[in-house]
């Protein structure tokens, strides 16, 4: 089962799992975990149209556990040429899964301007997100994609930090350099502006380029950035997988629809998985050496509200 919106669209339904892509596909909506060749696309079946919840695996990872990997996080930044690096954690709490689609379409009323989806698969399990970020568009022959980072509270009217300043710098150059390095030279970009995102806010700015490129190298070429993952990507992601006790399975992946009239693609942010009595959000926050632990556990929190504040409301 799949059902699933695009900002400022009409929401989209349909019976069916996935399977695991073995050839890119031209059209279809596709799912992409964080690393590694685990991707899918959706295929439609009239049978298939009810949830599955799986077992609940995450480990438990308290908020003691969570400032002790932090602490250590900074500690190898100060210690490596590492720029940046995204520590990610999940909040679980008891949930009725009966109550799944009426998250899913409460949500999707609260934020109209990001892609909210909810799939359920007999393997997969049970997911359900609302994504700020796009990762690639195309619209005719033009692409979109944004360099989205760091994040403060809506209400929030300090001026943004040099540290935060610079989080959002590592991403922006890190997709200029890659488009440049694919041939892409015409490449127009937008000044760096704030994007509101429900509870939270960002900074944020946007590239707009053509490129002969196929859909999936383009893909590949941006995937993960620095904004889910770190900088260098190799060395953001050995230090992901030694201080992270979970897998981030679909979290900080892809998601979206491709076609020959237009593509969305979307990181999957802001997203969680339901299991059994139970649903997980997925947290992450980015790290430089001048990071502070407890205010990137407070971040984390901010961002969690974009689900809990929902949730209370069922």
């Amino acid at each position: 089962m799949l059902i699933y919106r695009f900002p400022n669209q009409e929401i989209t339904k349909k019976n069916g799992g996935f399977a695991k892509i073995k050839t890119f596909p031209k059209n279809g909506f596709v799912i992409q975990k964080f690393k590694g060749s685990d991707a899918y696309v959706f295929e439609e079946d009239e049978t298939q149209n009810s949830f599955t919840f799986l077992k609940n695996q995450h480990p438990l990872f308290t908020k003691n556990d969570y400032l002790q990997a932090g602490e250590k996080l900074v500690i190898a930044l100060q210690n490596s040429g590492v720029k940046k690096t995204v520590l990610s954690r999940i909040h679980s709490q008891t949930f009725d899964t009966s109550k799944s689609l009426e998250l899913f379409y409460l949500i999707e009323k609260e934020y109209p301007s990001a892609f909210v989806y909810c799939f359920s698969d007999p393997i997969l399990g049970t997911w359900l997100g609302a994504s700020p970020e796009i990762l690639l568009t195309k619209e005719k022959d033009i692409f979109q994609t944004t360099a989205l980072a760091s994040t403060k509270n809506a209400n929030d009217q300090s001026p943004w930090n040099e540290k935060e300043k610079k989080e959002q710098a590592y991403v922006r150059e890190f997709i200029d350099r890659n488009l440049q390095a694919l041939g892409i030279d015409s490449i127009m970009q937008t000044e760096v502006y704030e994007s509101f995102a429900g509870p939270v806010k960002h900074l944020r700015s946007d590239f707009h380029f053509s490129s002969s490129d196929s859909i999936e190298t383009i893909l590949n070429c941006l995937h993960p950035t620095p904004a889910v993952c770190g900088l260098p990507q190799k060395s953001a992601l050995k230090l992901i997988y030694e201080l992270e006790q979970h897998k981030r399975e679909f979290y900080a992946g892809y998601i979206g629809e491709i076609n020959d009239e237009q593509t969305a693609i979307y990181v999957n942010l802001r997203c969680c998985q339901i299991t059994e009595n139970q649903i997980h959000l997925f947290l992450g926050g980015g790290y430089t050496r001048e990071s502070n632990p407890l205010l990137e556990w407070e971040e984390t929190e901010n961002k969690s509200r974009t689900i809990l504040d929902i949730i209370q409301k069922l």
